[in-house]
């Protein structure tokens, strides 16, 4: 850690030192040391199999890397790994021990799950430094939160996280009978199909991000339907103002092709014409810039880079250069000189670049961008298999054994971590989302959103396949190394360090009571909420109050201030028979405390207090209220999460099955997301059609304590619980605000009991109550149960006697912005609390109370053997035959692998992944 922070230093000494000299050479300077002091993290995670299916388990290896060395990461020790389901809801997030930049782990697929493609998500902490941006959320959210800032950290979204989609198909009606279908989730609302003239995207990508007036602009494009379906042999015809064809192009393979714009009119506004369907389309392209300079890049032996000027740029007092930086670090720097000429060329020879993506960015000496522009680049030094696997048979009888014996190329490479799964081929599947350690770390993970199939790219270096490549970082060229942030032209908002073990961070405010004063006691029962107005709870005559659309803001308003002195906190952590009390002053009320190192769950209860004393003072604020959740802690104690919360979209091809027979990756039949048609599965539930909400499969289950600390954490209640506003701020939390400006509806159920009735639109919601009769219209979709006593419902008002939480929904947060959202037809949500049964209940708290997940265990695949002859009877319906994280080799670089076959005549698939000392990826498939 002291070495990390000498280069932290460095590197800030560089920016100060050059922060008002600025020149291309002190520029170009600053990048590389940010490069060097401040390198990013990639993840790569390699499964065991290819699909699942409800009740499997999946097992997986997680291998992170250096961006600037390609090695394994010596940064971080700690890595995340969650399971998010085809919606886009969290089934369980993994803390991994990574000693080594390596680690391993398993999910278990519970007969809970539904089917569908299901998506795993890695990174480590240091990755969420990079790549940053807000999520895009209604405006009315923001009052949701204590204040502005926890409202901002919760809304922080991030550009690219590693990501991998995978089949999982329903649970097989008979052991070993793997039939693949795929029953999803229902959602209730209909969605109406569009009819006529279909909805298309055509984008320009103009080469060096511009076009420049007085200039040949070379431009790509990317046509593709509005759910992402690329569409191929469109011609396109590009006119000027005056109506004149001044190009013509033809998509090519994925929707993709490029066209030249010669001479560049100043005032000309250019657009694109072609028809799709027996439709007219028509396209405006980016507005053109008086000044500027265009690019174009060429390969052969060399990096051929041409550079045109507008008329009127003549002049760079500070001076021009042209930068080329590969894995965040910069390889060179070429000074450009124009002289009294229009056009120059830049040269650099392929050998002094490294075999990726590399960045070009023409800047000044003020730190203006003028052109970017990502390239690939291949010296071929990765093209030779870095290990063999001998002894791989056509077929394998029942029970028969197996030897593998694995070779590592290069003696030297025998430092290198590799993982190994053995699969019974018939049982595979090919998916779009098929990337490798070598496609992902040299490729996908460096530029933008999902790249279908990435392994076709590398299978020849052909003239097809070096356009097709060039083509797809035009399009999807997101910028992982943002060269601005590196120059130091604009600040880099650094969060995080490297985790090197377990700590907590939090903060600490003021807690406020609407309450203290005015409590509605047991007489308050809470009515529907509104999706379209305000929401009100009533209360019964004896109790008539209205408590109309309150958010944390309107609770508490001005009351919401910083602290005005600094806190203690104590922190105790206890697991087993052992505990351990720690205590700290905050600082700018927030603090940090290395934990100690735990495995599974550790319970750890926070109390802030403006008493001092350490063990001592501890007992004594347990023995005050600490265990009575009724009462009012002295302060707003929460943990910082910093956890990515919101799931992304997925990509046309990526919930879709490969179509085997066709090499430019067209589907045979398919349609939206809520109603495809996938060769070789039967699905059912498609999503259309009016049917009720499945209570049989929930969106969400969660614990309801945990349920009350998650809200807490985000900053929606103000750390106490209140069970008039903790539907509304966990729906909040887990679904989110939908992108909506408006109220959707949330109805209560009691262990599956609707006690609420749905309020029409327009009801005037303030009129008294008599004796349980409204005198307003109403609509009850089903009867309304009353039937329980005041002393079970004041339970479910209660943490100490709620058990789980139901969350049913016909919303999918990973389709937010979607048009099908956008209709009449809105979704609802459904909160069903559930009491511990046989009158049971739990302990809770005055302060807050937690019970944190630490490093997960994982345990030994299970891989029987069979040496001795197994009985008539004995059935073995192992998918993965065998699944080993770490192949350990000798000295010469080799191994041997024995298994046994299941109990059917079997065709087995060996799959090898994993990464040299080097820094070299490591593939193999057979």
């Amino acid at each position: 850690m002291i070495k990390f922070w000498s280069h932290i230093i460095l590197w800030l000494q560089c920016i100060l030192i050059n922060a008002n000299i600025h020149s291309t050479d002190t520029l170009y300077r600053s990048t590389l040391d940010f490069g060097v002091s401040l390198p990013q993290e990639k993840v790569y995670l390699h499964l065991d199999n290819t699909c699942y299916f409800v009740g499997d388990t999946i097992w997986y290896k997680g291998y992170v890397t250096r961006s600037d060395k390609g090695t394994l990461t010596d940064l971080s020790k700690i890595l995340y790994v969650e399971l998010l389901t085809p919606d886009g809801f969290l089934v369980e997030r993994q803390q991994l021990e990574m000693p080594n930049g390596t680690a391993n782990g398993a999910f278990v697929l519970t007969d809970s799950l539904y089917a569908g493609y299901y998506e795993l998500r890695a990174y480590t902490r240091w990755m969420l430094n990079f790549g940053q941006y807000e999520h895009p959320h209604a405006q009315w959210s923001e009052d949701a939160f204590y204040n502005k800032e926890m409202a901002k950290d919760f809304f922080r979204d991030y550009e690219k996280l590693y990501s991998r989609v995978f089949p999982v198909y329903d649970k097989p009606k008979e052991p070993g009978l793997y039939t693949k279908d795929m029953t999803l989730r229902p959602l209730r609302r209909y969605f109406k199909a569009r009819k006529g003239k279909p909805e298309l995207e055509l984008k320009f990508y103009p080469e060096g991000g511009n076009l420049i007036a007085g200039t040949d602009c070379n431009v790509a494009l990317e046509l593709n339907t509005e759910e992402g379906e690329h569409l191929e042999n469109v011609e396109i015809d590009i006119l000027g103002s005056q109506g004149s064809k001044t190009a013509q192009t033809r998509t090519g393979n994925r929707g993709r092709c490029t066209f030249l714009l010669n001479n560049v009119g100043t005032q000309e506004e250019y657009k694109a014409v072609f028809q799709y369907k027996g439709h007219d389309y028509e396209v405006k392209l980016p507005e053109v810039e008086e000044e500027g300079i265009a690019l174009q890049v060429r390969q052969d032996t060399l990096l051929r880079i041409e550079l045109q000027r507008s008329e009127g740029l003549t002049d760079f007092p500070e001076g021009l250069a042209l930068q080329v930086m590969a894995q965040g670090v910069p390889q060179t720097l070429q000074h450009i000189d124009f002289g009294d000429k229009r056009k120059t060329n830049v040269t650099i020879p392929l050998n002094e670049l490294r075999t990726g993506v590399n960045q070009i960015t023409v800047f000044d000496g003020k730190g203006k961008i003028y052109a970017d522009r990502l390239c690939f680049v291949n010296r071929h030094d990765y093209d030779s298999a870095r290990i063999d696997i001998h002894g791989i048979e056509s077929q394998y009888e029942p029970f028969a054994p197996v030897t593998l014996n694995l070779k590592l190329k290069d003696i030297q490479d025998t430092a290198a971590s590799v993982s190994l799964a053995v699969r019974d081929m018939a049982t595979e599947e090919l998916t779009y989302d098929n990337g490798t350690m070598l496609t992902e770390m040299l490729l996908a993970s460096e530029i933008k959103g999902f790249v279908e199939n990435p392994g076709y790219y590398f299978e020849a270096d052909d003239s097809m396949h070096r356009r097709d490549l060039d083509l797809l970082l035009m399009v999807q060229g997101w910028r992982r190394y943002e060269w601005k942030e590196m120059a130091g032209i604009e600040a880099f908002p650094l969060r995080f360090l490297p985790e090197k073990s377990q700590t907590i961070k939090g903060q600490v405010n003021h807690t406020y009571s609407l309450y203290k004063d005015n409590d509605l006691g047991e007489e308050a029962w809470i009515t529907a909420l509104n999706p379209t107005s305000s929401i009100d709870f009533y209360t019964t005559e004896k109790c008539a109050w209205t408590y109309r659309n309150k958010d944390l803001q309107d609770l508490y308003g001005s009351l919401i201030k910083k602290l005005d002195k600094e806190v203690n906190i104590f922190a105790s952590f206890a697991q087993g028979n052992q505990s351990l009390n720690l205590t700290q002053k905050t600082t700018n009320g927030h603090f940090y405390m290395i934990t100690p190192k735990f495995y599974e769950a550790c319970i750890v209860d926070l109390i802030g207090t403006t008493k001092g004393g350490k063990a001592a003072g501890f007992t004594e604020l347990y023995k005050k209220g600490y265990d009575d959740e009724e009462q009012y802690p002295n302060y707003y104690v929460k943990l910082d999460l910093f956890y990515p919360k919101f799931p992304h979209p997925y990509g046309y091809y990526q919930d879709l099955v490969f179509n085997k027979t066709d090499s430019g990756y067209i589907p045979q039949d398919s349609s939206s997301f809520f109603n495809r048609h996938l060769p070789a599965i039967n699905i059912s539930n498609k999503r259309n059609g009016m049917r009720k909400l499945d209570l049989d499969k929930p969106a969400v289950v969660m614990d309801a304590y945990e349920a009350f600390n998650l809200i807490s954490d985000y900053g929606l209640n103000g750390g106490k619980h209140d069970w008039r506003t903790f539907s509304r701020q966990l729906v909040f939390a887990t679904v989110g605000d939908m992108g909506l400006d408006r109220r959707y509806f949330i109805q209560e159920q009691y262990d599956g009991k609707p006690l609420n009735l749905k309020i029409s639109q327009g009801t005037d919601y303030r009129k008294a109550l008599n004796k349980h009769k409204w005198d307003v219209q109403i609509e009850v979709p089903t009867a309304p149960d009353f039937s329980n006593s005041k002393g079970i419902m004041k339970k479910y008002r209660l943490l100490r006697y709620l058990d789980k939480i139901y969350i049913y929904t016909d919303y999918a947060p990973r389709e937010q912005g979607s048009w099908k959202y956008a209709q009449d037809n809105q979704p609802e949500v459904i909160i069903d609390y559930r009491l511990f049964p046989n009158d049971g209940y739990q302990r809770t708290y005055r302060d807050r109370h937690y019970v944190l997940r630490g490093y997960a265990v994982c345990e030994d695949f299970y891989s029987p053997d069979y040496s001795r002859k197994p009985l008539p009877d004995t059935k073995d319906y192992r998918r993965t035959l065998l699944w080993i994280p770490e192949v350990k080799f000798d000295e010469k670089g080799e191994a041997t692998v024995r298994l046994f076959n299941n109990s059917k005549q079997t065709v087995i698939s060996v799959e090898t992944e994993g990464i040299t000392g080097k820094g070299k990826p490591i593939v193999y498939k057979k």
